[in-house]
C-alpha cells in the first residue's frame, strides 16, 4: 500500500510557472503598443438608416409632396401622412402629426426642392462622405 502525498507544487514546477508568467508579462507592453495606433475612421451610419427608412416609406406611398409651410416632405401611405422634416440638428418623422421620432441626429443640411414631376431631397451630416440626394416621383 502506498500513500500519495499531494501537498502542492514542487520547487521546479513553481519556477517554471513563474518564468512563463514573467515572460508573458514582459511581452504585454510591446503587444499593446502594436494596437495602440489602430483607430477606426469616424464614420456615421445614421444617414444610411435614414435613407433606407425614407425609401421604404416612399415604396409604400401613393403620393409625395413638399410642404412649404413646414419645409417637410410628406408621403401619403395606408397609415396616413408620413412627414419628414428638420428640427434643429435632427431630422424627425411623424405619422399623421401624432408624435415624433428622431430618425437622424447631427443633420447639417436638409434641403427640399419640388419640380413638376419630382420632389428632390438633399441631406448631409457629420462624418466623412455623408452626403445623400434622392428624387421621389410624384
Amino acid at each position: 500500500m502506498s500513500i500519495l502525498n499531494d501537498a502542492g507544487f514542487t520547487y521546479i514546477e513553481a519556477l517554471i510557472s513563474l518564468s512563463i508568467a514573467a515572460f508573458v508579462m514582459s511581452l504585454m507592453p510591446s503587444i499593446l503598443m502594436q494596437f495602440e495606433d489602430a483607430h477606426s475612421p469616424p464614420v456615421d451610419f445614421e444617414i444610411d438608416f435614414f435613407m433606407i427608412d425614407i425609401a421604404e416609406t416612399y415604396e409604400e406611398s401613393t403620393e409625395v409632396r413638399h410642404d412649404d409651410r413646414t419645409q417637410s416632405i410628406v408621403f401619403t401611405t395606408g397609415k396616413g401622412d408620413v412627414e419628414y422634416r428638420k428640427h434643429g440638428t435632427r431630422i424627425i418623422k411623424s405619422i399623421e402629426q401624432t408624435g415624433y421620432v428622431t430618425v437622424m441626429f447631427d443633420a447639417d443640411v436638409f434641403e427640399l426642392e419640388e419640380t413638376a414631376t419630382h420632389v428632390h431631397i438633399s441631406v448631409s451630416g457629420e462624418g466623412e462622405g455623408n452626403d445623400e440626394t434622392a428624387a421621389f416621383a410624384k
